[in-house]
């Protein structure tokens, strides 16, 4: 399992172990993401402004949906798979996991909405209440 270290450096050490390593595609670093173990909420979805970066969230263990989300999305973006300026965020309760938090849309493809897995827009629709979406630049996150 990912990330189950209780201390900081390890954790980082971990993940700088993730982002140093090649992938071939989207779904082989959603496969690496999919065991992280979800924690209960630490962060304001609402308010990206209050977001921590994806260092403090791995060196804190802010492992929520969302935490999760955010450290996935910088690993995708420092490894060259998301090459946008900005990024659509929704925010989603999964009507299937239960779990709450964001959710990463690129054009009709989501990511961790379902561990491990790419959905169709279409299917987070039917199997979510989306909350909101945030449009967020990517240098704001990163």
């Amino acid at each position: 399992m990912l990330f189950i270290k209780t201390d900081s450096d390890s954790r980082l050490f971990e993940w700088r172990t993730i982002r140093q390593a090649n992938y071939n595609t989207i779904q082989d670093v959603l496969e690496v993401f999919a065991d992280i173990k979800v924690l209960p909420r630490y962060l304001d979805y609402y308010t990206p402004k209050s977001w921590p970066s994806p260092f403090e969230i791995v060196s804190e263990g802010y492992f929520c949906q969302s935490g999760i989300t955010l450290v996935l999305l910088a690993t995708l973006y420092h490894k060259g798979f998301i090459q946008y300026d900005t990024i659509c965020m929704p925010v989603v309760s999964n009507n299937n996991t239960g779990k709450n938090g964001l959710v990463i849309k690129l054009d009709d493809d989501v990511f961790n909405f379902t561990a491990g897995r790419i959905d169709d827009w279409s299917y987070v629709k039917h199997n979510a209440t989306i909350f909101q979406i945030h449009e967020v630049a990517i240098k704001d996150i990163i």
